[in-house]
């Protein structure tokens, strides 16, 4: 090793190496025989090929010589063929199946099975290996020629010895290395100095101490003791692949986390053979929620521990969340795991945006508070969220409290569970939303992740991938990193990630290795309320024909204050009339983003925001302030007549040549394209209707 070996290591070392000093009056020939007896004995494994020729080599001598040795050649072959056919079964047992045979294996009286099958390359190599030595043993006393003898020495030191020998030199390197690996050590730990802490390795430097075996069978855990110049905890917890990939197993099956002792030159390790959140309980009810501190259990961490997830923070206020993943990596049934927690507790008003038009609620869409469908109505939804918001903000300046001396004071600073209740705003696929309204949506979403932490308005955003560039805005970054973030399975690397993740979600695999096609869904990482690195997977949902009965509650269900919905207006108090419409098959307008305001209800319309044409999405700051809704009149005109003197054109060309913001000419010509004054191409292309 390059880093200074423990005395415990070396005591290990001196106390398994065979006797390597000599006399000092020792003759040369002495010495040289202890030197050679050393290099063989530290190059054993790669010398394996050279050792087991000879063996063989003395044996087939042997058989040569004897007066029955067909007879004995025949029964070993026998013997072997029936050794080389338990060792393929050993390699491909999972774990003991029996209660003695496992308490055994836990008292270490039986060895852990490995559970790695022969791939089809290792089959071949070993079978042939052992098949053409048993063919050539029986050769020798038939044909009574030796592997010493001519003919049968050029056929086995120089066809079979290089035959074997050479792949199995290659698939272990033997190339001269810097450091030299003690011997004796425990398999784990030797591979760990061989592979992660070695020079090359993830971690230089760092060793594998206090290795023990846990409850779980195959499962053991150690402790990384890391060399404090070159690396911290953090470098042991991003190298999770690298020594997932050291012990021959998917990242999923490995967890690094900070060691229980603070110290940030040591981190926790653990291994499991079989993951153990293979099978994870079905989502036990609402009652995970505890409404002390706000705090509800979604799942399970690989060590057995309970996931927690915050929806507020007693004297601090709402906590908001971001749940990334790609399709089938179990967003949905977290959400809808969230809507039940959050209508059994009774505090919790659950509104819900799909731009999916509900194909990720499912019959959540009929039983929220509040469902918007489709990213109009998500519009819709911000534009409510806010105007509740501002309405909190007011209340809340006029509320009074008694102080300790007997004072009525007036105002509140925080948010506890109380006359209001804690409204959670969930947005799904949250990119399609601010894709179609740039910067109105974003600056209505981050206005609510920075004031609405004191006023019990919760944000929780849905996203394809853990990134900036999936928010839309580093604006929204803070906010959400300060509370709950869930990261499943993505489909591609990205650089950037809202939080600082252990591995990459891309190496969470999309089905279980053992078992084709089961898939992964709910498995993920999660950092809020205990900052842990570990995987964990959420609750395995229940059949949707069991799990309405906690969307029908009616008794005890939070709702927003006397009044609240009036202020809101028509987005709110007409919303499921809306719906009732779209499943008719008609698109009634949403008040205040895709209607024209004609009888000039404040109420349904939208508030200032920052609208101009996002050169990044980023550059907020360049906005100019403007009504958040499609233009009429002349602006429009210039719009239509603007596409019919192109025949085809973009939103990004219109908006530039007309100096209109980008979101207003899209929210436009959406409607013109329902209208059919202009024609749709798909991908911000628009023609006239003749064109189509």
């Amino acid at each position: 090793m390059s880093a200074t070996r423990s005395p415990a290591s070396e005591r290990a070392v001196l106390a398994t190496e065979p006797e390597t000093t000599v006399d000092a009056d020792a003759s040369t020939a002495a010495r040289a025989f202890h030197a050679v007896r050393r290099w063989g004995w530290r190059n054993r494994r790669h010398l394996t090929p050279l050792y087991g020729s000879v063996a063989l080599a003395a044996y087939g001598q042997a058989l040569t010589a004897a007066p029955y040795g067909v007879a004995g050649a025949l029964a070993t072959d026998t013997v072997a063929a029936a050794a080389y056919y338990a060792w393929t079964k050993w390699r491909t047992k999972e774990g003991w199946d029996h209660t003695a045979t496992q308490f055994l294996n836990r008292h270490h009286a039986l060895p852990t099975p490995p559970g790695r099958p022969l791939c089809r390359d290792e089959l071949m190599r070993s079978g042939g290996a052992v098949g053409s030595a048993a063919v050539l043993t029986t050769l020798m006393p038939s044909l009574d020629a030796g592997p010493f003898e001519p003919g049968m020495a050029g056929v086995w030191w120089l066809g079979w010895l290089p035959s074997v020998a050479i792949p199995w030199w290659y698939r272990r390197r033997i190339r001269p290395t810097e450091e030299e690996i003690p011997t004796g050590l425990e398999d784990r730990v030797a591979r760990w100095l061989g592979t992660v802490g070695s020079s090359r390795g993830a971690l230089p430097g760092a060793e594998l101490v206090d290795v023990a075996d846990m409850d779980v069978e195959g499962a053991w855990q150690g402790t990384i003791a890391l060399d404090p110049v070159r690396h911290t905890s953090a470098d042991a917890k991003a190298a999770v692949v690298r020594i997932a990939g050291a012990y021959g197993l998917s990242p999923t099956s490995v967890s690094v986390e900070n060691d229980p002792s603070g110290n940030a030159a040591l981190a926790r390790l653990q291994v499991y053979r079989r993951n153990p959140l293979k099978k994870v309980p079905v989502f036990p009810g609402p009652h995970v929620l505890d409404k002390k501190t706000g705090i509800a259990t979604i799942g399970w961490y690989i060590d057995g521990t309970p996931a927690m997830y915050q929806m507020w923070r007693p004297g601090w206020g709402a906590v908001h969340s971001h749940i990334s993943g790609s399709t089938g990596a179990g967003k949905s049934a977290i959400f809808r795991s969230l809507f039940a927690i959050e209508k059994q507790s009774g505090l919790v008003v659950s509104w819900g945006g799909d731009p999916q038009y509900g194909k990720s609620f499912g019959f959540w869409q009929d039983y929220l508070d509040y469902f918007a469908c489709g990213p109009d109505e998500c519009m819709g939804m911000l534009i409510a969220a806010n105007t509740e918001l501002d309405r909190r903000s007011k209340n809340s300046a006029l509320s009074t409290w008694v102080d300790a001396d007997g004072d009525t004071m007036y105002g509140e600073t925080d948010w506890e569970p109380g006359e209001d209740p804690l409204l959670a705003v969930t947005i799904d696929e949250w990119q399609d939303v601010w894709g179609a309204y740039g910067a109105e949506a974003i600056e209505l979403a981050v206005r609510i992740a920075i004031l609405g932490r004191k006023c019990g308005i919760k944000l929780r955003l849905g996203t394809h991938l853990p990134t900036l560039e999936s928010l839309g805005s580093a604006k929204l970054r803070q906010p959400l990193t300060a509370g709950n973030n869930i990261a499943l399975r993505t489909t591609e690397r990205s650089a950037g990630y809202v939080i600082n993740l252990p591995a990459d979600p891309n190496d969470i695999p999309s089905v279980w290795d053992d078992e084709v096609g089961v898939p992964t869904s709910g498995l993920g990482y999660m950092k809020g309320v205990q900052e842990r690195a570990a995987i964990f997977r959420g609750w395995a949902p229940e059949p949707k024909e069991i799990a309405t009965r906690w969307a029908k509650k009616t008794e005890a269900v939070a709702e927003l204050t006397p009044g609240a919905g009036e202020a809101i207006g028509p987005l709110y108090t007409e919303w499921r009339d809306r719906l009732a419409l779209r499943r008719t098959g008609q698109e009634p307008p949403v008040p205040g983003v895709t209607d024209d305001n004609e009888e000039g209800n404040e109420n349904s319309r939208a508030p200032l925001v920052l609208q101009q044409r996002q050169a990044p999405v980023d550059d907020l700051a360049a906005m100019v302030q403007a009504e958040s809704k499609p233009v009429t009149g002349t602006k429009k005109a210039q719009i239509l007549k603007f596409v019919a003197s192109q025949g085809v054109t973009t939103t990004g060309l219109i908006a530039d040549r007309l100096n209109i913001p980008l979101s207003t000419v899209s929210s436009t010509l959406t409607r013109a394209v329902k209208k059919g004054e202009v024609a749709d191409m798909g991908h911000g292309m628009w023609a006239v209707a003749e064109a189509a």
